[in-house]
C-alpha cells in the first residue's frame, strides 16, 4: 500500500508504490493509429492523475480490473482507442497532469512511402526551477529540510508575478523580490518539519503576519495563497510520478532507418525511462521508417534500360552516318 507524508507548508510529497506504465502505439499505414495505455500499481496511484489515461476521448474504452497476490492487491487500468488525426494532444482536460503530444507522418514519393513518429513527453522543469529539490529528487533524499525554503521562495515568485502579470514594471519586480528574499529568510530560520507543519494549518493567516511590515494590500495574501497552491499542485503532480515507470512500444510499418528508441525488437521500437528523464526539458521519441514499391522500382530500372538501349542505338546510328 502506499504511504503517505506531510513534508512541507505549501508541498505534500506522496512516496507511493511503483507505478508500471505501459504505452503500445501502432501506426496504420490508412494514417489511423491504434492505442493502448496499461497502468498497473496501487489502487491510490491509478486513481491520483498524475499519469491520465485519454479515457475522455469519443469512443474511447477504459477499463479497471484487479490481481490479488499474496501480500497485496494490484490494480489494473487499460484504455484503448483510435486517433485519426496526425497531431494529437494527449492530455487530460482537468489538467495539470503530465501532457504528451502526438505526431505522425507520411510522405509518398514515386516509388517510397517514409513514415515518422513522434512523441514529446512535457518536462517538469525542476531542474532549472528547483535546483535544490531536483538534487533531492536524483539522490532520494527528499526528508531533508535544505531544499524547501528554495522550493516555497520559488512558489510566492510564481504566485506574484500572475497576479502583478499585466503590470509587471521595474518597480514591481523589484518589489517582488523583496517580498520573496523575506520569505527565503523566514522559512532558512526553520530546523524541523514541525515548525513548518504548524504553518500550514493556516497560509494566508501566515502570509498576513509575514507581509505586515511591507503594508500590502489586505487582498494579496489570501490571492497569494491561491496562485501558490496553482503551482504547487503543478510541482506536486510531477513529483507523484516519481516511482513511476514509462515502457513505450511504438510500432510503424515499414523498415526502420532512423530513431532514439532505448532498443528495438524486431519491427517495434521501445523506450524505457522514469521521472529522471522527466526532471529538465522535454522528453521527445521519434522513428522514421521506409517502404518502397518493388513493382515501380523494377519498372523503373526497366524504363531506364531501355532508354539507355535507345541511346545506345542512336548513338551508334549517328557515328555509322558519318562514317559511311
Amino acid at each position: 500500500m502506499a504511504s503517505y507524508r506531510k513534508i512541507t507548508l505549501f508541498l505534500v510529497l506522496i512516496i507511493a508504490s511503483c507505478v508500471e506504465n505501459k504505452i503500445f502505439i501502432h501506426v496504420h499505414p490508412d494514417g489511423k493509429s491504434f492505442f493502448k495505455f496499461e497502468s498497473r500499481g496501487d489502487s491510490l496511484d491509478i486513481y491520483d492523475n498524475d499519469f491520465v489515461h485519454p479515457y475522455h476521448l469519443k469512443n474511447w474504452a477504459t477499463e479497471i480490473s484487479t490481481i490479488q497476490t499474496e501480500n497485496e492487491t494490484n490494480w489494473i487500468r487499460i484504455t484503448k482507442g483510435i486517433i485519426d488525426d496526425s497531431v494529437f494532444v494527449l492530455q487530460s482536460p482537468e489538467g495539470p497532469q503530465m501532457g504528451y503530444d502526438f505526431h505522425q507522418s507520411n510522405i509518398s514519393s514515386w516509388y517510397k512511402d517514409t513514415y515518422n513518429v513522434k512523441v514529446v513527453i512535457e518536462g517538469c522543469k525542476i531542474k532549472q526551477d528547483y535546483p535544490e529539490l531536483y538534487n533531492a529528487v536524483l539522490t532520494d533524499n527528499m526528508d531533508s529540510l535544505s531544499w524547501l525554503p528554495e522550493a516555497l521562495t520559488v512558489l510566492m515568485h510564481k504566485g506574484l508575478k500572475d497576479i502583478s502579470h499585466d503590470s509587471l514594471s521595474p518597480e514591481q519586480s523589484l518589489w517582488n523580490r523583496r517580498l520573496v528574499n523575506h520569505l527565503r529568510n523566514s522559512f532558512a530560520k526553520f530546523s524541523s518539519l514541525n515548525e513548518l507543519e504548524l504553518i500550514q494549518k493556516d497560509r494566508v493567516g501566515y502570509l498576513e503576519t509575514l507581509l505586515a511590515p511591507f503594508h500590502v494590500a489586505p487582498s494579496l495574501p489570501k490571492n497569494l495563497a491561491i496562485s501558490m497552491e496553482k503551482h504547487e499542485k503543478i510541482l506536486r503532480t510531477s513529483l507523484d510520478l516519481k516511482d513511476d515507470f514509462f515502457i513505450w512500444k511504438v510500432l510503424i510499418p515499414g523498415q526502420l532507418f532512423a530513431t532514439n528508441a532505448t532498443r528495438v525488437s524486431g519491427d517495434t521500437l521501445i523506450w524505457e525511462f522514469g521521472l529522471d528523464s522527466l526532471l529538465s526539458h522535454n522528453y521527445t521519441m521519434y522513428g522514421s521508417t521506409v517502404i518502397y514499391s518493388k513493382d515501380k522500382i523494377q519498372l523503373s530500372l526497366i524504363s531506364n534500360l531501355i532508354i539507355g538501349c535507345i541511346l545506345i542505338i542512336i548513338i551508334i546510328w549517328v557515328f555509322t552516318r558519318k562514317i559511311f
